[in-house]
């Protein structure tokens, strides 16, 4: 009698949570909060390996290189799958010209600047255009954690090599540049020619490298500045500033010089003048006439210094106003060369002439000056030869023979051994070697990619190449 009154309760309750329906169902929560708790557990965890992973990097704790090594070949390959599908490992190289007998036989080394080709290269060629050695390093393999960049971490694409200088055991020393938007100069490396870093410089080096006789670096190095120094308070800022910077044969700093103030105390500040922005311009005595760019440009970059070369003692007595170790710089935006004393730190000599901004200025064996004047001509670029004592111009180069070429940034000219001339049209993407009497005997092209840099090296100058083909037969 006792019994079914106990049974049918239990049958009701079973009922009325369904006839599958067991103790763990009725205990469960909900699927969406269930499903909730787990993404949030994965969060967790992947926040607390990601806090433990900067932990590790940061204080260098043993697996630290490990980790590091392994972000850079991730965002490597993440890199190469975003390139074009029609990215190689070099630049097309095309042969247009080429008349034996009458070229200064040797080895080009030259650098392009592209999205679609790998820019952190350099290659050198012989006179058949034929690649005989490369140098190839990622950005992010020189610096993974660059601290030196406003941008901080930059892709590999984005990067390329620019400036550069050949030892004649291969070494290499490089100035990483940023393409597009990201221009600004973002460290200097030396390479062995198997392209292992021997050491780097992290700073902001751009644009030109060059070594004197006793192994001492010259660069350009640039900074942002929000505050002008006393005197040029009427140049626009914030603004990139650029430095010379003086460096051992190992890397080291040694000296650093502002080039404003080496303006500014020197016989030639009147040169600066020309950096007040249109419409801000006042009636000051001896004040040039300028700019050619706008305040926004000035903001960006006050002088845009782009070249640099040191007087051999070789070449000294052929320049009697200045002295061995004197340094030949470049500055675009003031239309002008000039020469800083590094122990003084001060402008000792300086010009401005029918060019406009111009670039790669020489030191020729004859006393003269070759520059890349860019926008000198109405409608073109040229290549001038300048007598600095006499204000002469005894050869120039537009086009002759060849047709004219317009370049407003980069371009680059080498005298040869011979009395050739070798011109670069980076932004045309063509290397061209031309005679006294103006006729192209030899160019190569690159189907117009940007070349950034290129210098004729002769046979002598590169011993680690002994036992290859060195020249043309």
């Amino acid at each position: 009698m006792t019994s079914g009154p106990v049974s049918v309760p239990v049958e009701v309750v079973v009922k009325r949570e369904g006839p599958s329906a067991t103790p763990k169902q009725i205990m469960s929560p909900p699927p969406r909060r269930r499903l909730f708790s787990i993404w949030v557990s994965i969060v967790g965890v992947m926040v607390l390996c990601y806090v433990l992973g900067a932990a590790v990097m940061f204080f260098e704790l043993p697996t630290s290189d490990f980790l590091s090594k392994a972000f850079i070949g991730a965002r490597a390959w993440n890199e190469r799958r975003h390139l074009p599908a029609q990215a190689s490992e070099q630049p097309a190289i095309a042969g247009v010209v080429d008349t034996p007998g009458r070229t200064f036989d040797g080895f080009t080394l030259f650098a392009v600047a592209s999205l679609d080709v790998p820019s952190c290269q350099a290659f050198l060629i012989n006179m058949q255009r034929k690649v005989v050695h490369r140098w190839a390093i990622a950005f992010s393999q020189v610096w993974p954690n660059p601290f030196h960049t406003k941008e901080g971490r930059v892709k590999d694409s984005l990067v390329c090599f620019f400036g550069s200088h050949l030892y004649p055991n291969g070494d290499l020393l490089v100035v990483f540049h940023g393409l597009e938007q990201l221009a600004n100069g973002f460290g200097l490396v030396k390479l062995d020619k198997d392209s292992k870093v021997l050491w780097k410089y992290s700073e902001n080096v751009h644009h030109d490298v060059d070594v004197g006789e006793d192994g001492t670096i010259y660069a350009i190095e640039h900074r942002v500045t929000h505050e002008m120094p006393e005197g040029l308070a009427y140049i626009p800022t914030p603004c990139l500033v650029d430095f010379l910077v003086l460096l051992s044969p190992d890397g080291k700093l040694l000296k650093r010089i502002p080039l404003l103030e080496a303006f500014r105390d020197s016989p030639y500040a009147a040169l600066l003048t020309a950096l007040e922005p249109a419409g801000k311009r006042d009636s000051r005595p001896g004040r040039l006439t300028g700019p050619r760019f706008d305040e926004a440009v000035l903001r960006q970059d006050a002088l845009h210094a782009n070249f640099v070369k040191v007087l051999s003692r070789k070449l000294a007595p052929r320049f009697p106003q200045l002295k061995a170790g004197q340094v030949l710089i470049s500055l675009r935006h003031l239309d002008a060369i000039a020469v800083v004393d590094t122990d003084k730190g001060s402008v000792v000599w300086a010009a401005r002439g029918p060019w406009q901004a111009q670039h790669d200025p020489q030191f020729l064996d004859n006393g003269h000056l070759l520059l890349f004047d860019n926008r000198g001509l109405p409608k073109g670029s040229r290549v001038l030869e300048y007598d600095p004592q006499t204000q002469a111009f005894p050869w120039s180069y537009a086009g002759e023979n060849k047709g004219p070429f317009s370049k407003s940034e980069r371009g680059m000219c080498q005298r040869l051994p011979n009395g050739n001339t070798l011109i670069v049209d980076s932004e045309g993407g063509e290397v061209f070697e031309v005679s006294r009497s103006k006729e192209v005997v030899w160019s190569f092209s690159t189907k117009r990619r940007f070349i950034a840099t290129a210098r004729r090296y002769g046979p002598d100058q590169i011993r680690f190449l002994k036992g290859e083909i060195r020249a043309r037969p």
